[in-house]
């Protein structure tokens, strides 16, 4: 499993690096895992107001003092990140991730962590930036391996 979760990163930060907009294309691709989740996390705020938070509105856009402190941390971040990168190999693999990895981590990310509804928001963009650079990475390119499906079977049901 180590080894296909350091194959997604390795794809993620690839991703991630030719999914950035032009200014940010300047920049270095990131280094470390903590510097993708940082600029993860600042693209997920970034794009806050795309998404519903309260009452079924449009979240509010991200303001300059969520961005120098922003309301996930880097761990929580990481934590979504990774349920992204097995919901992206489920879908491609034509598994159901949304009722067994992305519906119950949110239910665990709202019940049991107490997160609010911007935050949840938040944790729902980290997930799908992963989720769709895995799914772009392998849409197209044939069935999916059964040894990949295989282990994402293993591990797709959430367990906190």
């Amino acid at each position: 499993m180590r080894t296909l979760i350091a194959f997604f990163l390795m794809l993620s930060f690839a991703g991630f690096a030719a999914a950035q907009t032009a200014a940010q294309k300047k920049a270095e691709p990131p280094k470390t895992r903590e510097e993708l989740m940082q600029r993860v996390l600042l693209t997920a705020l970034a794009n806050i107001e795309k998404i519903r938070c309260a009452e079924g509105k449009a979240c509010a856009p991200a303001t300059e003092a969520e961005k120098k402190n922003p309301p996930l941390t880097l761990a929580e971040t990481s934590q979504a990140f990774g349920r992204g990168i097995l919901s992206g190999g489920a879908a491609y693999c034509e598994m159901d991730w949304n009722k067994r990895n992305y519906l119950p981590m949110m239910t665990y990310w709202q019940e049991k962590m107490k997160k609010n509804d911007r935050q949840l928001a938040l944790i729902s963009l980290v997930h799908d930036i992963a989720k769709d650079q895995l799914v772009a990475e392998f849409w197209g390119k044939g069935k999916c391996p059964d040894e990949m499906k295989k282990d994402i079977e293993s591990k797709l049901n959430f367990k906190p």
